[in-house]
């Protein structure tokens, strides 16, 4: 049953019931192999480093500072604090071992010269952090999700993606559903540049199985076409996390 597929913890949104650090060696007791959480900042670096080697759980993807607004990529007149961010997620990035920085557009006004101050930022971004060793990764999220986030749409994704190729999309599934209401033919259209993908059920955002997404059809449209990467649980769990793990089990390996 889908025996190339691997799900990692999205510690963002599951064992929220836990202090943070604690979520890490629930999610390894959990049968997790692997986690990702947006912003690792609140913690000490080598704090976090052991943290995730105790339990031998590598850390898949996270985003560089985000501030207030959700990233800052495509705020016209924030670039030294972005660039500022950026060398912090740098050095996150080489302490925890994580080669994948995610590059948040943020939330914008109709008001700001976004596109520009967008552009210029990622150009900047993919130039530092492939000097790094490390990738540049976007995702589309949508507006009923997060309103005002400007990268809320894939034909702006595509641009992206045609103008910078070395950069990764991270294609979450259940953003994917809302705008489009055809999360297998998104998936279809940019599977060639997807490294990492996220679920979650729709309508809800809780666990599969809880809304009407066909993951049968999408796991398996990701297994037919050799989808090596990570699968992340970015959904709310509809009640405690571990009863929300049991359409999971089946899946995790050994």
């Amino acid at each position: 049953m889908y025996p190339m597929l691997k799900f990692n913890a999205h510690l963002g949104f599951q064992f929220n019931e836990l202090p943070f650090l604690q979520r890490i060696e629930a999610a390894a007791a959990a049968g997790f192999r692997a986690v990702e959480f947006p912003s690792p900042y609140e913690f000490d670096a080598s704090l976090l480093a052991d943290h995730l080697a105790q339990y031998n759980l590598p850390l898949i993807q996270f985003a560089a500072p985000a501030g207030v607004t959700k990233g800052i990529a495509a705020l016209q007149g924030n670039e030294q604090e972005f660039r500022e961010g950026l060398r912090e997620a740098a050095r996150y990035a080489k302490a925890l071992n994580c080669s994948d920085v995610h590059i948040m557009s943020g939330v914008t006004t109709p008001q700001d010269e976004s596109a520009l101050a967008y552009t210029n930022n990622l150009e900047y971004a993919v130039k530092y952090l492939e000097d790094q060793g490390l990738r540049t990764l976007i995702e589309v999220i949508s507006p009923q999700a997060m309103p005002g986030y400007y990268l809320s749409d894939f034909s702006k994704a595509q641009q992206v993606l045609e103008t910078f190729t070395s950069v990764g999309l991270i294609l979450d599934l259940y953003h994917a559903q809302l705008l489009t209401g055809d999360a297998a033919g998104v998936l279809a259209q940019f599977y060639d540049r997807t490294v990492h993908v996220q679920i979650a059920d729709n309508p809800g955002r809780h666990e599969p199985g809880t809304g009407t997404m066909d993951f049968a059809g999408l796991f398996a449209a990701l297994e037919q076409r050799g989808y090596r990467g990570w699968i992340g649980c970015e959904y709310r769990p509809s009640g405690t996390t571990v009863a929300s793990l049991e359409w999971l089990k089946p899946l995790l390996k050994p």
